[in-house]
């Protein structure tokens, strides 16, 4: 089984829903992570969610009035946002992190899931990180290979990139860096992201 951590909400078009359970057959992906940001994609986002339960999102701090019961995650990009956020795993993408984002972070003990995930952010204690293809160039093999390779989740950014790529690209890329079986990664990752965001 497999979670991807974000996929593009362009990409999610009739021909894509038409053909989700042999899709899901094939590629193995169980869930699918909505990143929205804007109030727009939010609102396709959660009608989407509510047609399709294989359809989960993360919601910004910004729109917590919409909060429904496929929200799995807040999703937050600066230290204010941690204010709004009660009992409830967050989204971050690596971008927004610096040391004190860090640092609180840990000392807060709050949990969730760093969208484009490098190495630098493997500090954060209570966290999954959600590589892509383009975040692996971030990251050496031995920081690779020292991380719990229970804590790296998988991002497709599909349709930038396909789920071709996902399975046969950068889940074999990182197997080869950690010298660790592609399904041990695939399912030990997917189970952290699960249990995080409480959905089994």
């Amino acid at each position: 089984m497999i979670l991807d951590m974000n996929i593009e909400l362009s990409g999610i078009d009739k021909e894509f829903l038409n053909g989700l359970d042999d899709f899901i057959e094939d590629t193995r992906v169980e869930y699918f992570v909505i990143n929205p940001s804007s109030k727009d994609a939010l609102e396709k986002t959660l009608e989407l969610c509510k047609k399709f339960r294989r359809f989960k999102y993360s919601l910004p701090v910004q729109f917590l009035d919409f909060m429904d019961k496929n929200c799995i995650a807040l999703k937050v990009s600066q230290l204010s946002d941690l204010d709004l956020v009660e009992d409830m795993p967050i989204v971050i993408d690596s971008e927004s992190l610096d040391e004190e984002f860090i640092e609180v972070l840990n000392s807060k003990i709050n949990k969730g899931v760093v969208l484009n995930a490098k190495e630098s952010d493997n500090r954060l204690e209570n966290f999954a990180y959600s590589i892509s293809h383009n975040s692996l160039k971030q990251w050496t093999q031995r920081g690779i290979k020292d991380t719990d390779f229970n804590k790296l989740a998988l991002q497709s950014d599909y349709p930038n990139r396909s789920y071709d790529d996902l399975i046969d690209s950068l889940l074999k890329d990182i197997s080869n860096l950690t010298f660790r079986a592609e399904q041990s990664i695939a399912s030990g990752g997917t189970r952290t992201v699960l249990k995080t965001f409480e959905l089994i």
